[in-house]
């Protein structure tokens, strides 16, 4: 069974709290979500109902080994946005999104300050959510 497209114009409640973005690539957001990242157009967006990271890569302001990188920059954030936080090159091309209410209170997944004030923050690696959450392929 294929995931849900969302028609243009429609946003599902991911709940309440901030709203937390993790940019990637189709090969990343295939082995999160279980979806074919490929097979999305560009602003094209999909639900999905479980996220099953993995150990995160970058260690660029890791707060922990193995930590996943989030930010509260959305589906708009330019290039160069993406760049000052350290996201580079095809890691820009999707976005998957949850808020903080379903992280915590639904997965007791606390979402941790690595930056605030640049928008870095970040889950722990190894971390399954489960919930309502949208990924975009934004370019």
């Amino acid at each position: 069974m294929s995931p849900p497209h969302l028609p243009p114009g429609i946003t599902p409640n991911l709940g309440g709290g901030r709203l937390f973005s993790h940019f990637t690539n189709a090969e990343g957001v295939t082995g999160i979500t279980r979806i074919v990242g490929d097979n999305l157009e560009v602003s094209q967006q999909v639900i999905v109902r479980e996220l099953l990271f993995g150990q995160g890569s970058n260690d660029y302001l890791a707060w922990e080994p193995g930590s996943i990188f989030v930010t509260e920059l959305g589906i708009d954030a330019t290039e160069r946005q993406l760049n000052d936080i350290g996201v580079f090159g095809d890691k820009q091309n999707f976005a998957i999104q949850f808020s903080e209410e379903i992280a915590f209170l639904s997965n007791g997944i606390r979402v941790r300050g690595v930056m605030p004030s640049r928008s870095i923050f970040c889950i722990p690696g190894n971390t399954i959510l489960q919930g309502t959450f949208l990924v975009t392929r934004v370019r």
